[in-house]
């Protein structure tokens, strides 16, 4: 006989006593938490190398896990073995701070930070760091409280690797098993939602390995500056200390700052090896609170698709609650946040969360109305837009550059050649206001080079362009702004048969005092087109143009050509590949 299914009270009274179980439990034990974390985000990080190894060798999970162990101790006693002698750690910390305090002590009336004919002094600082490190002395002096401590580091990383190797060999089991405990209705969700997170923390770890390039060559370069010694070893640990949650940016800033106390400057301008020392700590500062503020954001937060803001809210917020394990893992966890609540919220609201052909629904599009205002007049770019461009630069960097085919074919190279030609647009067209350009013909030539301009003879319509704007000019009034003078505008427009067609206006180099990507070109067109601001739709392929247009309360159309990337033009109302695809729209 079956016993009796539990009631709905019964049921929310036993889950709301495993809930509370499970709060007291975490406070009882939220020691544990850090160290649990790290296990789980060191797993993650090896679970790459593991399965690389694995996919190639068939080894068994455990074996090849067992031998990446054997590699990491090898590597870390070989490490102790060479970089640290062997002495009491409790006698020589406590000589090293001593020495300190003397010299602390000693300075005490002495200017401490001396900069050329600059001198701060700071007789109260050197008394609390003073009475700092003499508590430091007293610690370390007392071996139960130093043996105290090593011991709870030492059962901490063994927590940590015994857990990680545990979550290493058996994930995929775990990972089964959780699917299969889920109701049958459920699992295909649960699958896909499993997907979506792990492809955020594996942007996550991509981020978070070029913040690490990007952190050590910024500490190279701050290091160099103020001369310190062994500064490529030190941004290599600044780089390397970036994976390790919580202490390894710490144990980054407190090694070069020891470095610099002992070691000094390579230059003579800072006096002293205490100047030294916080002068170089304040540069490790800096950095941490440039990686908060602007790296992390960037680099991490756009590789799991978080606008800036909401990762440095998030950033800020983890730090305040967490600590640097806070900074670390704040971008994925509110991503992941993210996504899980999207999914709450389409169940509540009985949509699909997972409907492809509701991710791929195009825009519903009313001829004439883009980004909500009616489009009396279309502004064209002429260089890239409606016209070829010249790529001759491009394919001779392809051809200087054919050493490097083992890493990218020409296919590749020719298309960063060309994103950094349409990218380089703007700058030149800014130089083009100095005197000394307009006055050198060969400057100029170069310029237009650069950034793809044929000469004026050379011009000639994309395919297709010449249908495009007459049935455009049909409806809308159109205007074209370009960089260029009249003579070759004229030449080109009579060429092409469109000297009586259809623009209204057309802006060239002459009629401007700044030319694009200035607004004073755009605005012009506009006026001379008889419309408001707000009733132009500006087309260009340049993202300075794009920007200063809808600055000025255009409607603005980004032009890829299949070149740049979508995200380029996030800001942009409409995206099209070329021109013609403006009839679908107006």
């Amino acid at each position: 006989m079956s016993s009796r299914k539990w009631g709905t009270a019964t049921k929310i009274v036993v889950a709301s006593i495993l809930a509370l179980l499970t709060i007291i439990l975490l406070i009882t034990f939220r020691v544990m938490i850090a160290p649990t974390i790290v296990a789980l985000l060191l797993a993650f990080i090896l679970s790459y190398p593991v399965n690389w190894v694995i996919r190639r060798t068939g080894w068994q999970r455990g074996v090849t896990i067992g031998l990446f162990y054997l590699a990491f101790f090898a590597v870390a006693a070989l490490a102790l073995a060479l970089f640290i002698p062997r002495f009491n750690v409790a006698e020589s910390i406590n000589s090293a701070v001593n020495d300190l305090i003397a010299g602390l002590q000693a300075a005490g009336n002495s200017p401490i930070l001396v900069i050329g004919p600059y001198e701060l002094s700071a007789d109260l600082a050197f008394q609390q760091l003073s009475d700092m490190l003499q508590g430091l002395v007293v610690s370390t002096g007392n071996p139960f409280s130093f043996f105290r401590s090593f011991t709870t580091g030492i059962l901490t990383v063994f927590y940590v690797l015994v857990l990680n190797f545990w979550l290493l060999k058996d994930w995929p089991r775990f990972q089964r098993e959780a699917i299969e405990r889920v109701p049958t209705d459920y699992q295909e969700d649960v699958r896909r939602l499993s997907k979506e997170l792990a492809s955020i923390w594996d942007s996550f770890l991509r981020g978070q390995f070029l913040l690490a390039v990007v952190v050590g060559v910024i500490m190279w370069i701050l290091l160099a500056i103020l001369g310190m010694p062994n500064r490529g070893g030190l941004a290599l640990l600044a780089g390397f200390m970036e994976f390790l949650p919580t202490i390894g940016p710490g144990i980054s800033i407190a090694t070069g700052t020891i470095f610099a106390l002992f070691r000094g400057s390579e230059h003579a301008i800072f006096g002293n090896n205490i100047t030294f020392a916080l002068i170089t700590l304040l540069a490790y500062n800096c950095v941490t609170w440039f990686e908060s503020a602007y790296l992390i954001p960037r680099l991490v937060g756009s590789r799991v698709r978080l606008h800036p803001a909401v990762t440095f809210v998030s950033i800020i917020s983890g730090a305040l609650a967490f600590g640097l394990l806070g900074v670390l893992l704040a971008t994925p966890v509110v991503a992941s946040a993210r996504v899980l609540l999207s999914y709450i919220y389409s169940r509540l609201s009985d949509r699909n969360p997972f409907s492809e052909d509701e991710d791929k629904m195009p825009a519903v599009r009313i001829r004439g109305l883009v980004a909500g205002r009616k489009i009396e007049g279309v502004i064209f770019d002429l260089d890239g837009t409606l016209t070829e461009l010249d790529w001759h630069l491009a394919r001779r960097f392809v051809e200087k550059t054919d050493f490097l085919d083992f890493l990218m074919k020409d296919e590749q190279r020719m298309r960063i050649a060309q994103r950094f030609m349409i990218s380089a647009e703007g700058n030149i067209n800014r130089l083009e206001r100095l005197d000394l350009v307009k006055k050198r013909a060969g400057i100029q030539s170069t310029l237009d080079g650069l950034r793809g301009h044929p000469p004026g003879q050379a011009l000639c319509l994309q395919p297709g362009i010449k249908e495009t704007l007459h049935t455009l000019a049909r409806e809308y009034k159109l205007g074209l702004v370009t960089t260029r003078p009249f003579a070759e505008v004229d030449q080109f427009l009579k060429r092409s048969e469109l000297h009586d067609g259809p623009f209204q206006a057309v802006i060239t180099q002459e009629d401007v005092r700044n030319v694009l990507p200035n607004n004073e070109a755009i605005l012009l067109a506009a006026t001379k087109m008889g419309i408001e601001p707000s009733a132009a739709l500006m087309v260009c392929d340049s993202d300075g143009n794009l920007r200063s247009a809808s600055a000025s309360g255009l409607a603005t159309a980004a032009v890829t050509s299949g070149l740049s990337r979508l995200e380029d033009f996030s800001y942009a109302d409409l995206i099209l590949t070329t021109p013609n695809e403006l009839t679908e729209w107006l």
